[in-house]
């Protein structure tokens, strides 16, 4: 990457403040950077400087699913489905929740909390090396946005992981923590014994296919539900745009949108109502999503996995692009959430 011109400096400004008007609008009913459970870690810079102090959200143990499912399944595509009252751990419904599936880069949740168990500095520079980058072309694998030899900070890793769903900065946290891939896997499945994740089996850090890399929804909301408790995750989690800063390679950084927020700016039935979440997706494993809702002041953890990804998604008679199952899905059992909660309020 060369230097740019002013002309092209002013138009990345200009599309960088148009592009976090438009998001900022599209979530206008909640903050991003207001969580109560944050008193005291609002600036990113403090979250980061903080990451090691683990703040008590939630309990860490998911309590058994109540008897009588709230949510109506017929049309949510995805197979394997749980959702959880985000306060109390209860399971609200599920479907097929302890099926072994396919993570893809919902493995990435593991990855980024090891990596927030280990990490002591997140200001420390990381050299982007050759070996961070291997195969992930080829397995049409997401990119952070960083090259080869770019140096960058493991606090801009963790957000590489998350929000763009980058391999790369997977790789970066795994051989810095564990000095290999293999090593940090070792320490992703002790992980995965301490919080009882009876149905999960890490055999890498990205979520690229492996017949052995297997979990279940039931699972990935443990994970989560814990993940949530670190303020740096949860940071992350629900931040909508990242700006990169400046490294040696790219003199004016550049931005890292997240997966889930980009689908959420062209599907408002949801803007207000997810505040966070993570995508995923390989051939295998279909469309997979991690989300924390919020609907009538309560917040709520949903876990999706297996939906049919359609090479071309369907057009509307108005020629617009519908959204993927995964997302539509989401939509579904939140929008039953808030019509049973406007259907309690009315009585």
């Amino acid at each position: 990457m060369g230097r740019t011109s002013k002309r092209k400096r002013k138009k990345r400004q200009s599309r960088f403040i148009r592009n976090t008007i438009l998001s900022l609008a599209a979530i206008s009913a909640y903050s991003l950077y207001n969580h109560s459970e944050l008193v005291g870690f609002v600036n990113k810079t403090t979250v980061v400087e903080k990451a090691t102090e683990i703040v008590p959200l939630v309990p860490e143990i998911i309590v058994p699913k109540v008897e009588a499912s709230r949510i109506d399944f017929t049309k949510v595509k995805s197979p394997n489905v749980i959702l959880i009252d985000y306060q109390t751990g209860e399971i609200v419904a599920e479907k097929e929740s302890t099926e072994r599936i396919f993570p893809a880069s919902l493995t990435k949740i593991m990855t980024v909390l090891v990596a927030l168990d280990h990490v002591v500095d997140f200001n420390q520079k990381v050299k982007m090396e050759e070996a961070y980058f291997e195969g992930l072309y080829e397995a049409r694998a997401s990119i952070t946005g960083f090259v080869e030899d770019e140096v960058t900070t493991v606090g801009e890793l963790l957000y590489g992981a998350i929000l763009p769903s980058g391999a790369d900065a997977c790789l970066a946290l795994a051989y810095l923590i564990a000095g290999s891939e293999a090593e940090f896997v070792t320490l992703m499945n002790e992980k995965a014994a301490e919080l009882g994740l009876s149905h999960t089996h890490y055999t890498n850090a990205t979520g690229l296919h492996d017949v052995k890399n297997v979990s279940s929804v039931a699972d990935i909301a443990t994970l989560t539900h814990r993940a949530l408790q670190n303020p740096v995750f949860y940071e992350i989690f629900t931040t909508l745009q990242h700006e990169v800063a400046p490294t040696n390679i790219n003199e004016e950084g550049f931005l890292m949108n997240s997966t889930v927020f980009n689908s959420l700016l062209r599907y408002p039935e949801l803007t207000g109502t997810v505040i966070g979440g993570k995508t995923g997706f390989t051939e295998q494993a279909g469309l997979c999503l991690a989300s924390i809702g919020q609907v009538d002041g309560k917040k709520y953890l949903l876990i999706t996995a297996g939906a049919e990804a359609i090479p071309d998604f369907p057009i509307d008679q108005d020629r617009h692009i519908e959204e993927p199952i995964h997302i539509q899905d989401a939509e579904n059992i939140y929008r039953q959430l808030m019509e049973e909660t406007n259907h309690v309020s009315d009585h």
